[in-house]
């Protein structure tokens, strides 16, 4: 099934009821990929744990990296210290 949506002036989309009655979820996480929406359901035993640990410190793998880098520094200055 399919229908045409369009966010209103506040960016929230309608679901045309048709489509809300046959979905099993309340929660959903949005995922876009280039101009596509994706809308993937947050089943229930996972629900309560999602975003219990708030977002993450590092976003890329140089900004892991970097941090690695530092606390190894610190590390090892504690053993020359």
């Amino acid at each position: 099934m399919s229908a045409i949506v369009e966010l209103d002036a506040h960016g929230r989309i309608y679901i045309p009821a048709s489509i809300r009655r046959r979905l099993k979820y309340r929660k959903y996480r949005v995922i876009t990929d280039g101009e596509t929406l994706i809308l993937e359901p947050i089943k229930p035993a996972i629900e309560k744990y999602y975003g219990i640990a708030g977002k993450p410190k590092y976003t890329s793998p140089e900004e892991i990296d970097e941090a690695i880098k530092n606390e190894a520094e610190k590390i090892l200055r504690k053993d020359i210290c």
